[in-house]
């Protein structure tokens, strides 16, 4: 294509995100986000930390004194080596849900303070006015 082929571009060209507008998964030509789903999601993630929390120490406290009265058998040594493996699984989870709290807060804080920078940037200096003035044409 040459450069006489290409289709001149409105005087106004828009940038709209993949997630907004009627062709794509959101429901207008603004997208808007919040620090709510970051803050959700770590909620979310630090209950599934404690709760594999308390798992990993239930599994462990169902086999305390198994070893006592069984003692040469080999269901009693085939529970322990499964204990072991079960208890490294869980514990995996549980550290990934502890790191995932703290990322998805430490994000959350992040974006907001972020929300904030920008909007306080574009009512300085006249600026808020010009964005007003070019939503009303639209």
């Amino acid at each position: 294509m040459t450069d006489a082929q290409i289709p001149q571009q409105n005087k106004e060209a828009h940038i709209l995100l993949a997630s907004a507008g009627s062709g794509g998964g959101g429901g207008g030509d603004v997208h808007k986000a919040s620090v709510r789903p970051w803050t959700t999601a770590s909620g979310v993630a630090g209950e599934l930390h404690q709760g594999m929390d308390s798992a990993v120490r239930d599994l462990g406290h169902a086999h305390d004194g198994i070893k006592s009265g069984t003692a040469g058998f080999a269901s009693a040594a085939a529970l322990s080596g499964i204990l072991g493996g079960w208890e490294a699984r869980l514990g995996a989870v549980r550290d990934a849900c502890q790191h995932l709290d703290g990322a998805l807060k430490e994000t959350g804080v992040k974006f907001g303070e972020n929300e904030a920078a920008v909007k306080a940037s574009f009512e300085g200096a006249g600026t808020k006015s010009r964005i007003d003035d070019y939503s009303r044409a639209r």
